[in-house]
């Protein structure tokens, strides 16, 4: 028997996972299955083969290299001339703590990194999750040699794009394709600033309810730095410490507790992590102030006369401190205080719970929200982040649409 809550995975043998182009990836954002450096992330449930009540049983591809004597080599053999099919059950946990978190970013550091020996996440769940798997288990060993090259807690490791590059990965997420005319996503939650001189004249609109709420955030333990990224080098918060606040968020809000719906959340915040340390912008990052650690990071981009609030991940602690809230709050009080923005953009929700909860706070659901919110013009960079940059030239283009 197989106790509620664990996942079994046949390891079996086979082919790489291809790389693709990297000028095809910034195309590949906001969608799963993504791959990068050779790194394919694909939702879990893709690649089930049978459900039971209390565990999913799926097949996953691993190279076995075996050397010119026939005998099992170490996975960290350069070279191979056949590969032996070997089948193995793996029984996964789907518990989570900073040790897992670590160890899984540990793995992904490594993949991202462009050592190609990582480059499938089934086996990076596996060598995390695995409850079964013997100390001298080929993906022991990797996620050993991976723990022991893994950076600093707030080292930042991401790729050091360029800002054009990180203006042009920033346009799927804004949801350009509406605006430039492809295609219709899903409506976004604005709220246009007309009338507002302070934030105060916001927060009085409010309901009672939701004026209590602020009041609870302000309150609030901890401390916020804003932290520009820059092109040409890695975003700040491409580090353990913020990929912690991506997963459990995630993992919060997609996992109903089955084990396919676990691995698929953890599968979406390696993509999510990956997208948001890409892209321009600014981090506003918290901290609990007693134990000086990161708990949430919000992420907000600034383009023509609308500020986006693009990405939101905090930890399950943070989770319970209002943190959102106070994101939003502050976010429209920075809204407010530029002369040349009209509307702040909260972007589509996930769910109508959701849109609800915004609405509350005079954020409106909008299909045709292009009309609305002027994203038409430069990306807006904090000072000194584009000075001697290139960043996108979109202006003849962008003209077509005005």
């Amino acid at each position: 028997s197989i106790a509620q809550g664990q996942a079994e995975t046949m390891v079996s043998s086979p082919p790489q996972p291809v790389p693709l182009p990297s000028a095809l990836l910034f195309g590949l954002l906001a969608s799963i299955p993504f791959a990068t450096n050779g790194f394919v992330v694909a939702p879990w449930s893709s690649l089930i083969s049978r459900t039971f009540t209390d565990r999913t049983q799926t097949d996953v591809v691993t190279p076995i290299p075996v050397a010119h004597s026939s005998s099992l080599s170490s996975p960290n053999a350069q070279q191979s001339s056949t590969a032996l099919r070997q089948t193995k059950s793996v029984f996964l946990e789907t518990d989570l703590d900073d040790g897992k978190i670590t160890a899984l970013y540990a793995w992904v550091s490594r993949a991202l990194a462009g050592d190609r020996r990582y480059s499938n996440l089934m086996y990076g769940m596996a060598a995390v999750f695995g409850s079964n798997l013997e100390e001298d288990s080929p993906l022991t060993t990797l996620l050993d040699e991976a723990m022991k090259k893994i950076p600093d807690e707030e080292e930042p490791v991401g790729e050091p794009f360029s800002l054009g590059e990180r203006e042009y990965a920033s346009l799927g997420a804004m949801g350009a394709a509406q605006w430039t005319g492809q295609f219709r996503t899903r409506p976004h939650a604005l709220l246009t600033l007309d009338g507002f001189e302070s934030v105060d004249d916001w927060v009085k609109t409010l309901p009672r309810g939701c004026k209590r709420t602020l009041k609870k955030a302000m309150a609030q333990n901890y401390t916020v730095a804003s932290r520009p990224i820059y092109g040409g080098k890695p975003a700040p918060h491409s580090s353990l410490a913020h990929f912690r606040c991506v997963v459990e968020h995630e993992v919060r809000l997609l996992s109903d507790g089955s084990p396919e719906y676990f691995f698929d959340a953890l599968s979406e915040a390696i993509s999510r992590y990956i997208g948001t340390t890409r892209m321009a912008g600014i981090i506003q990052e918290y901290r609990d102030v007693e134990a000086n650690k990161v708990i949430a990071i919000a992420h907000e981009v600034t383009k023509g006369k609308t500020i986006r609030g693009q990405w939101f991940y905090a930890t399950d602690d943070a989770s319970k401190r209002f943190v959102w809230f106070h994101s939003v709050h502050e976010l429209v009080k920075r809204a407010i205080a530029e002369d040349d923005i009209d509307v702040v953009d909260l972007g589509p929700s996930g769910s109508d719970a959701f849109s609800e909860l915004k609405s509350r706070y005079g954020f409106v659901s909008v299909a045709d929200w292009p009309e609305v919110a002027d994203y038409l013009g430069d990306f807006k960079h904090a000072e000194g982040v584009d000075k001697g940059k290139k960043g996108l030239n979109l202006g003849m283009f962008e003209g077509l649409f005005e």
